[in-house]
C-alpha cells in the first residue's frame, strides 16, 4: 500500500488490480484546519535534526489556505529562479484556484516570525502532462510566483540542477540528504522548525523489490529513484515533508537530485522513500521554466 505524503485537504482512494492503492493520510492540523499555532511535537523529520536557520535557503514551505481563511503547511519546495518553485505534481494537480496556496521562503520556524520571510501568492501552476495518479510516474510540477523573491537576500537562494542522467546517475550508497517541516509519524503534526537527514540511495531493484516489483509489475520506474536507511529506520520523510528536495551539499552549493514523492506510511522503516529523478526532467524543466 502506498500512501500519499503531501497533506491535502482532498481525501481519496484509488484502487486497480496490479497497481498501488493510493491512501492520502492527513496530519491532524490539517485535518482541524487550524494554523501554525496548534501544539507541535519535538519530533523531527523522523531522525533528522533542526537545521542551522536559513542553512538551507532554497528550502520553500508550500502553505495552503482552509476553510477558515488560515494557512496551513502542506509541503515543500525549492526555488530555481525568482519566480520559479520545483515540486511534486501529486498534491498540486487538478487545482482550480491557485489563490488557496502560498509558498514563504526564508522560512525556518513556522510559529516565530523572524523577519526574514518572504511570502509570495501563486499566480499558476503546471504539472507534468505524464503525470499518473496511480503509480505517480512524472510525479513533478513547477510552481509559478505572482511576484518575484529577493535573490538577493542570504535567505533565499536558488539550488542547483543535477547533471543529465547519463553524467551522473547517484549509485547505491549515495549519502543524500532530504528536509522539510513534516510529521515525524503518519498521525502527528508538523515540526515547528525546518529539519534534515541523511540517507544513502538504495538501489531501484531492492527498492522495487519492496514495494511488490516482481518484473512484472514496476512499481519503481525509471524516472524515480529511492532513499533511506531501513537498518537505522531513517526512512527520511513523513506527511508535510511531499514536494521538497532531496539533495547534496548546503547553502548555495546545494545540488538537488530528488523530490519527495510517495512512500509507506511514516511508521514503516523497511520501506525507502521514493523520489522524482530530477535528472530525468532537465529538458521539462528547461522548456517550461519562465
Amino acid at each position: 500500500m502506498k500512501f500519499v505524503l503531501l497533506a491535502t485537504l482532498l481525501v481519496g482512494a484509488y484502487a486497480a488490480p496490479q497497481q498501488r492503492t493510493v491512501l492520502p493520510c492527513l496530519p491532524l492540523n490539517v485535518i482541524l484546519n487550524t494554523r501554525l499555532q496548534q501544539p507541535i511535537t519535538s519530533g523531527r523529520i523522523l531522525s533528522g535534526n533542526e537545521v542551522v536557520p536559513n542553512s538551507l535557503p532554497f528550502q520553500v514551505s508550500l502553505q495552503r489556505r482552509g476553510l477558515n481563511g488560515a494557512y496551513v503547511q502542506v509541503g515543500g519546495g525549492s526555488i530555481l529562479d525568482d519566480s520559479t518553485i520545483l515540486n511534486a505534481a501529486h498534491g498540486v494537480v487538478g487545482i482550480m484556484s491557485f489563490a488557496e496556496f502560498r509558498i514563504v521562503a526564508g522560512e525556518h520556524s513556522l510559529s516565530v516570525d523572524s523577519g526574514l520571510e518572504q511570502i509570495r501568492a501563486v499566480s499558476s501552476i503546471l504539472t507534468h502532462p505524464g503525470f499518473d495518479d496511480i503509480t505517480y510516474e512524472d510525479d513533478i510540477s513547477l510552481i509559478f510566483l505572482a511576484e518575484p523573491l529577493d535573490l538577493s537576500v542570504p535567505s533565499a537562494k536558488p539550488i542547483t540542477l543535477p547533471l543529465p542522467i547519463a553524467e551522473f546517475d547517484p549509485p547505491a550508497g549515495f549519502r543524500v540528504n532530504v528536509s522539510g517541516w513534516g510529521t515525524t509519524t503518519s498521525d502527528g503534526s508538523v515540526s515547528d522548525v525546518l529539519r534534515s537527514v541523511e540517507v544513502p540511495v538504495i538501489p531501484d531493484f531492492d527498492c522495487d523489490a519492496a514495494y511488490g516489483g516482481d518484473g512484472v509489475y514496476i512499481a519503481v520506474f525509471p524516472s524515480m529513484m529511492c532513499a533511506g536507511d531501513t537498518i537505522t529506520s531513517r526512512i527520511a520523510y513523513c506527511q508535510g515533508d511531499s514536494g521538497g528536495p532531496l539533495f547534496t551539499g548546503t547553502g548555495e552549493t546545494a545540488v538537488q537530485h530528488g523530490i519527495i514523492s510517495w512512500g509507506q506510511a511514516c511508521t514503516y522503516s523497511q520501506f525507502p522513500g521514493v523520489y522524482t529523478q530530477v535528472s530525468y526532467y532537465l529538458d521539462w524543466i528547461a522548456a517550461n521554466r519562465r
